[in-house]
């Protein structure tokens, strides 16, 4: 392999370790061709990546990368799996596939510069991973605030009701527009003179004024 390439393979592998700060170690050597591309497809389904590096080379790419770690455990034939969330998920994905794909063998890993043996990966796998304890949190802050809500609705529900009782009690209550008055006034019959004109007494007649004398 000429020097050319082989920078050419180290640039490759900068490019594509260079934001990644968790990756898991695996020997894939006895796994045959058609089991690798159906556990690679597995993995890609869960958003991992695998592939198969040349030590030197990757080790030389990985100085600058905070996957620098890993360099200890690239030796046989070494595959590196990255991707996903966090190494638990990469751990978890792993020990799935290990149960089928029996010759599958884990070596190690890199988590936040602290290079992690096959026990450790193995323990992670039985941790809960980021989504599961974000969602156990989302549980139990929703709770109290879902309790809350429940009252809320239900009161709101004797109240709604009790104003539906009012409304009906006060519609019942109320004549249709329209219709007379209960105790409506009876006028007088037409003609007929109301009765203080009849009981006012008549006025007096005005004296005559005497008469001038003649001249």
């Amino acid at each position: 392999m000429s020097r050319l390439v082989k920078e050419k393979i180290v640039e490759k592998y900068q490019a594509r370790f260079r934001e990644v700060a968790d990756a898991a170690v695996v020997n894939t050597s006895g796994v045959g061709v058609q089991v690798m591309t159906a556990l690679r497809r597995s993995l890609r389904n869960k958003g991992i990546r695998a592939l198969r590096v040349q030590n030197r080379l990757c080790r030389r790419a990985l100085e600058a990368t905070p996957l620098a770690p890993a360099s200890g455990l690239l030796h046989g034939p070494s595959t590196l799996v990255w991707g996903a969330d966090s190494i638990v998920t990469i751990a978890k994905a792993l020990s799935a596939e290990a149960k089928t794909v029996t010759k599958l063998e884990i070596r190690g890993g890199v988590s936040a510069g602290q290079v992690l043996t096959k026990e450790d990966i193995e323990t992670l796998s039985k941790m809960p991973s980021r989504e599961e304890l974000i969602g156990r949190v989302a549980g139990q802050a929703m709770s109290p605030a879902a309790r809350v809500v429940s009252l809320l609705v239900s009161a709101g529900g004797r109240l709604a009701s009790q104003v539906r009782e009012v409304e009906k009690k006060t519609t019942a209550e109320v004549p249709a527009e329209g219709s007379a008055p209960a105790a409506a006034e009876t006028k007088p019959a037409e003609g007929a003179a109301p009765a203080a004109a009849e009981a006012a007494p008549e006025a007096p007649a005005a004296p005559e004024a005497p008469a001038a004398p003649s001249a």
